[in-house]
């Protein structure tokens, strides 16, 4: 698969094998924090409150998740779920 790939036009099962393929690329560390992706993200972002009730219901069902750009929809990497939450929240992204 060639990624980048455009996030909110991908079928869920290109946006699965992106993030897989995201994962091995990246030596299966988060993108954003640079942690392993099967540990907790780094303290800043573990630390950070969350307020929950601004994403969709089932955001934390899936440990990591397929980061992108909101403004041009292209991924950027696979990050924690945590790491997506915070960077929405706090950073715009």
């Amino acid at each position: 698969m060639k990624l980048p790939i455009h996030y909110k036009s991908a079928h869920w099962t290109e946006r699965k094998q992106a993030r897989e393929q995201y994962i091995k690329e990246q030596n299966g560390l988060c993108q954003h924090c640079g942690k392993p992706l099967n540990e907790n993200p780094i303290d800043e972002v573990e630390n950070a409150y969350i307020n929950w009730k601004l994403f969709p219901p089932n955001f934390q069902k899936y440990p990591i998740h397929l980061h992108h750009n909101h403004k041009t929809g292209f991924t950027i990497g696979a990050i924690h779920m945590k790491c997506n939450a915070y960077l929405w929240q706090y950073k715009g992204e």
